[in-house]
């Protein structure tokens, strides 16, 4: 697992013991107050929600959602030192990236840098924070000019958004467009949405033609450094590709046996100096001996 899946898990078993409730103290809370706090916090309805919340945190002394999300009331009424209280409460019990953000708010609020670059610091080890969280962040404002501030919005983006860090993930950015797909006779034969997708992590293809349709993920493995690409189409036929960039060329190969022989399937896709992109599909029967054209397409953008 992931450390972002860590941090995601945590956060999603916190505001599930929220929602149980786990009374320590003798204080008994009811569903209906806890609904009702909830629905003041979504309301932003900030004072009837930190006090809601400030009850059942007395009450649970291990409800970490609670503390945090009485922490967030709180800053939101300008009460950023027992926000900071709440908080750091919410960490010691459930330490997790959107704790420690929190945290950061509320000691920057207080005029606390160097327990803002703490909990940065921290963070590091849980998972990251996204950049936009960062920067967008008015709290952050004071400490924006401090060069340690654009350091950490870099580390933490990087842990928190792999895909955005890593250039290997941008190798068949070439392929991302809107397309009219021709034929080698220069017809049309379709059309051919390419997105980026889940944070520029996967590459999904959306293809369209009279006669089908299917649909691809495509996505950069760092466990072997290779590009996967799996197609599933309306005909209820599943291919999964394997390859990489080779000579700027993405070359992905499938191999499967038919007629008691394996047959390997490849498919290399080329840039060209105006954009276009080249999708040329082969097959071979003797290994990669010899290779068969079975389509080749020249994907044109639409204007």
């Amino acid at each position: 697992m992931t450390k972002r899946c860590v941090v995601l898990a945590v956060f999603i078993q916190a505001f599930a013991m929220f929602a149980v409730g786990q009374s320590t103290v003798g204080v008994s809370i009811s569903p209906e107050m806890r609904t009702a706090t909830n629905d003041a916090y979504q309301k932003q309805d900030w004072k009837t929600a930190a006090a809601g919340y400030e009850k059942i945190a007395t009450a649970e002394d291990k409800n970490s959602a609670a503390r945090y999300r009485l922490g967030i009331s709180l800053l939101n009424l300008g009460d950023a030192k027992r926000a900071a209280a709440y908080l750091n409460a919410a960490m010691e019990i459930s330490p997790n990236a959107v704790f420690a953000l929190a945290l950061a708010r509320a000691h920057a609020r207080n005029g606390e840098k160097e327990k803002v670059f703490t909990e940065f610091e921290r963070s590091l080890t849980l998972g990251g924070i996204a950049a936009e969280s960062l920067n967008e962040e008015k709290d952050f404002a004071t400490i924006k000019g401090d060069s340690r501030f654009t350091v950490y919005v870099k580390k933490l983006d990087a842990l928190a958004m792999p895909c955005r860090s890593r250039p290997e993930f941008r190798q068949f950015d070439f392929w991302v467009g809107e397309w009219l797909p021709k034929n080698a006779q220069g017809v049309t034969v379709g059309t051919s949405s390419i997105q980026n997708i889940l944070s520029n992590c996967i590459i999904l293809e959306n293809w369209e033609t009279p006669v089908s349709a299917g649909k691809s993920f495509n996505v950069f493995d760092t466990r072997d450094g290779k590009w996967h690409q799996t197609w599933v189409d309306n005909k209820g036929l599943m291919t999964h590709y394997v390859g990489g960039l080779v000579d700027g060329k993405m070359v992905l190969d499938s191999e499967s046996v038919q007629n008691g022989s394996k047959v390997i399937a490849r498919m290399t896709f080329s840039k060209f100096e105006n954009g276009d992109v080249r999708q040329h599909g082969e097959n071979s029967n003797d290994g990669g001996k010899t290779w068969t054209t079975s389509f080749d397409f020249t994907y044109v953008r639409k204007k």
